[in-house]
């Protein structure tokens, strides 16, 4: 069953046919490229047997409504977090705005603020300690706001939490402990991440897709801007089960489906000749000619919308994307929809030890209110 169908983008009396029924239709377009509409068709939660097949083939699993209430119940932090980014937009700082955020947290010490020369994306990172009766339990944890591409039109902004040395990607040997400080760590600054946290109903569907204990670790936060968005990727890492993303205001158009299927239709289109060849392709940097068909080229998205690979996220809704290596990835790519900045959280899924404090995440124990300071 298809979520969203794709439009011609100059089929505009056929869209407005569509609207005058009550359909949603909006265009899709990312840094000049002009993809074609997408409509919504169907808003339908897979049955549970689908979704465990979906989950073990890497596809993709759309979750419409799955926050319930939780978007109006934190409707006040999800604004705030929208005007703090347009701040930042505005040439903002990030480190008064974690200051003000985290002014009452007695554990979280500001310890310094970099610009990633390297990365022209990087605006600003800022690292706090943890601290607990005067000893650091936890170091050199960070948030990084960074434009989500280098292409100047697109004003697309992220923070994402994590730790250590991102060069040498030293979050992956973090154990569980230091994580569930940089949990604590995103969820303090972002109030409204116990909209997701605090979702009996996602819980209970990661809960049966993975059967084992987890954590949703390595938090982003995005601010979509109209026009902008991510080309297509894969969040494969090692020791990741997948990525839950949820949308918690505005809405968000994905294409989105499993490595080996994209490779396939690749094939079909005539971009590679076999299937081999285009998971090659995909593994390396991406070529301009591949580039070109994945992020620019309508009627490869019509193809993908055509196989099922088109979502359309508002409000309220979340995305599964398993993982379980680099060929067993769902693969995606995400366009802003609307004339305004939306906000979204992506977190990671991955396996949980004992060391994982529960404290630091709802998803474990009930939500707790402690006075702090984030400078002293």
């Amino acid at each position: 069953m298809h979520s969203a169908r794709h439009l011609d983008s100059d089929a505009h009396d056929v869209a407005a046919a569509l609207r005058r029924r009550g359909r949603e239709v909006f265009g899709l377009r990312r840094r000049g490229a002009d993809l074609g509409q997408v409509v919504s068709v169907h808003r339908t939660t897979p049955d549970e047997r689908t979704q465990h097949q979906r989950f073990r083939a890497c596809e993709p699993i759309f979750l419409p409504g799955v926050l319930g209430d939780a978007v109006l119940a934190y409707e006040r932090e999800i604004a705030a977090s929208l005007q703090m980014f347009d701040r930042l937009r505005a040439n903002g700082q990030l480190l008064d705005e974690l200051e003000r955020r985290l002014a009452d947290d007695d554990e979280l010490r500001y310890a310094g603020s970099t610009i990633d020369r390297d990365d022209p994306r990087c605006v600003e990172r800022c690292f706090v300690d943890v601290e607990r009766d005067g000893t650091t339990v936890a170091a050199d944890l960070w948030a990084m706001l960074a434009w989500i591409t280098r292409d100047e039109p697109d004003e697309s902004l992220r923070i994402r939490f994590s730790s250590g040395l991102d060069q040498l990607e030293e979050w992956m040997a973090t154990g569980d402990f230091v994580a569930s400080q940089v949990d604590r760590f995103a969820r303090r600054a972002f109030p409204e991440c116990d909209a997701i946290l605090g979702c009996p109903a996602l819980r209970r569907r990661l809960d049966a897709l993975l059967d084992r204990p987890h954590r949703l670790s390595e938090r982003i936060v995005y601010n979509n801007a109209p026009d902008g968005g991510a080309a297509f990727h894969h969040d494969a890492e090692p020791g990741q089960l997948g990525v839950v993303f949820a949308q918690l205001e505005g809405r968000t158009a994905w294409f989105a489906l499993g490595k080996r299927r994209l490779a396939r239709l690749l094939v079909r289109y005539g971009t590679a000749a076999r299937e081999r060849d285009a998971m090659a392709a995909l593994d390396r940097a991406p070529e301009p000619i591949l580039s070109e068909v994945l992020n620019r080229d309508p009627d490869f998205a019509r193809l993908l919308a055509a196989h099922g690979a088109l979502f359309l996220l508002r409000a309220g809704d979340a995305i599964v994307l398993p993982s379980r290596g680099p060929d067993d990835v769902a693969w995606h790519s995400v366009l802003a929809i609307g004339d305004r900045p939306s906000l979204a959280h992506s977190y990671g899924i991955f396996p949980r030890g004992d060391d994982y404090e529960p404290d630091a995440d709802p998803w474990l124990v009930s939500r707790a209110n402690g006075r702090s300071r984030m400078r002293a």
